[in-house]
């Protein structure tokens, strides 16, 4: 820190001593023999010391706005130092008096630009970094200027700024007087520095800098005294700050240096103060990683290892990592310290085995009670079947013995044709509950195969038998269900006295129906109920009609 202020010390005294230097060369003392090149000096001086600044504005100034309008005001004076050594050191006015004049008008550029662009840094004092001024605004302030400066730049047309004498034989700043724009000229010039104070003033709030509002107002108001009396022609004034140009660029310059000094206009002045206290050791190196600046904070590193962080961080003792990113002219690295995530990596693994060993038993009791769920369902689903087809089963058992004991084949093969009818029942009844247990609605076509493959063993059994079904939509299964098992029981009850046997399936007004038509003798009048009706006609058929929706078996 003592090194930096120690070079702001010594480039603080080099700027004074260039500004007395370029002032001496004005003195009476330099002799007349050496005024010319006196004359270069003072201008290179001042052009140098400007364009610095320029280059200094650019890097400091973080507002895009502000620097471009600073810049532009460097720019400007380094222009009117160059015009007026021309004027004075290069061109002789007696040889070239129109361009001499021209070169005089055109210190109005600047003289009206850069009190133009102070009013507009001023106004953007306290604004987010990103805004701009608004256009309306601006052209406010720059169309009068722009009109003053095309009215100096005219003056031969209409000598309306300067006037010259009747009989004057060459127009020259030796012999001229003023007329009524030069007035609006040197009041748009007060007015505009006038402005410049006071959005000082409204701006004095700004980061509690209200007791600092007439600080960068001193010399703006030096610069309006100096004017006052150059305009009123005060002889002591002639002789030692004859030089209105450098006056001008000074006070503008000093008074734009007191607005970044105390914070008005944000700079990056301290960003090297700011890094130096840096809590993450830091580093900025050049190109072939040598360090040219560190954070208190920073690990001293080998130069080899800083060169490895340009294919990626590097792992360092105690559980810091050094990163390093790219930057124009160079590199930065800094160190991360890992070490508490490198701890809790350490307790994640040691958690992670754990979890995995838990995870192996969990996974072990899960597909135990898989198992075991699996075998208990298939179980439930066992018992429904066996209860639903209890009678039939104790019936196959009945046959079972009846076939065994049959004394002749024509006995046996009956028997077993009947026990056909009865297995083909169980099948698709089976079938059936296992549909039923996923889902409450089958397709018909489940009916349709059921019927089916209980009449091919019914025609087995020598029973003439047909099948007809309307149903195309999806019905519950407890109602196909309930069909199936009233075709069951009349078929069951029916095997001994039966010839004839028709099927019917369907859907009407009043819900979904089964009919069957049958020449059997049984008596099937106990079966009638709210579900059922059952009829017989002349000829002896019977007609029972089924509608499981309306309830019953």
């Amino acid at each position: 820190m003592e090194k930096r202020n120690i070079e702001k010390v010594v480039l603080q005294t080099g700027i004074i001593l260039m500004i007395l230097v370029a002032y001496c060369c004005r003195l009476p003392l330099v002799p007349d023999k050496y005024g010319t090149e006196a004359g270069h000096l003072r201008s290179l001086i001042y052009m140098c010391l400007y364009t610095a600044w320029g280059f200094s504005v650019r890097n400091r100034i973080i507002h895009v706005q502000v620097r471009w309008y600073m810049m532009s005001s460097a720019a400007l004076m380094v222009f009117w130092f160059f015009i007026r050594n021309i004027k004075y050191n290069v061109i002789a006015a007696e040889q070239f008096p129109n361009l001499t004049r021209y070169l005089w008008y055109l210190y109005y550029v600047p003289m009206l630009s850069i009190p133009l662009l102070s009013v507009l840094v001023a106004m953007l004092i306290g604004r987010p970094e990103k805004e701009r001024l608004n256009q309306i605004t601006i052209m406010k302030f720059a169309i009068p200027t722009v009109l003053l400066i095309l009215l100096v730049l005219g003056n031969d047309l209409h000598q309306l700024v300067f006037t010259f004498p009747e009989n004057a034989l060459v127009w020259s700043d030796y012999d001229y007087g003023y007329g009524f724009g030069y007035y609006l000229v040197v009041g748009w010039i007060f007015f505009l520095i006038l402005m410049t104070m006071l959005q000082l003033y409204r701006k004095r709030r700004i980061s509690g800098k209200q007791r600092l509002f007439l600080l960068p107002c001193i010399p703006m108001l030096v610069l309006i005294g100096y004017l006052i009396l150059y305009f009123l022609e005060m002889k002591w004034i002639k002789v030692a700050f004859a030089d209105m140009t450098a006056v001008i660029c000074l006070m503008y310059t000093l008074t734009m240096e007191i607005f970044i000094r105390y914070g008005f206009i944000q700079a990056n002045t301290h960003y090297l103060e700011l890094f130096d206290a840096f809590t993450a050791g830091s580093q900025i190196t050049d190109e072939k990683y040598n360090v040219l600046l560190s954070s208190k904070s920073a690990k001293q590193v080998e130069k080899d290892i800083l060169c490895r962080t340009k294919e990626g961080p590097v792992m360092l003792e105690d559980g810091f990592r050094l990163c390093g990113a790219p930057i124009r002219g160079g590199h930065v690295v800094w160190t991360e310290d890992m070490s508490p995530l490198l701890q809790i990596l350490d307790e994640l693994e040691e958690a992670r085995e754990n979890l995995e060993d838990s995870n192996g038993i969990l996974e072990e009791e899960n597909a135990l009670k898989a198992r075991e769920a699996h075998i208990a369902e298939q179980n439930r689903i066992y018992n429904n079947i066996q209860q639903v087809t209890a009678p039939q089963i104790n019936l196959l058992d009945e046959l079972i013995v009846q076939t065994k004991e049959a004394g002749t084949d024509e006995l046996r093969i009956g028997l077993l044709k009947k026990m056909l009818i009865i297995g083909a029942y169980l099948k698709r009844r089976s079938n059936l509950v296992f549909l039923s247990d996923k889902t409450t609605m089958l397709e018909a076509k489940e009916l349709d195969l059921a019927f089916k493959e209980s009449m091919d063993n019914l025609e087995l059994y020598g029973i003439s038998c047909g099948y007809r079904s309307d149903l195309t939509e999806p019905v519950s299964a407890i109602h196909i269900m309930a069909m199936y098992d009233f075709f069951e029981k009349i078929t069951e009850s029916s095997l001994h006295c039966m010839s004839v046997l028709t099927v019917c399936a369907g859907k009407n007004k009043e819900g979904i129906f089964l009919i069957i038509n049958t020449d059997s003798a049984t008596d099937f009048s106990n079966l009638a109920s709210e579900s059922v009706t059952v009829c017989k006609d002349e000829d002896g058929e019977c007609k029972l009609t089924l509608y499981p929706e309306r309830g019953g078996e």
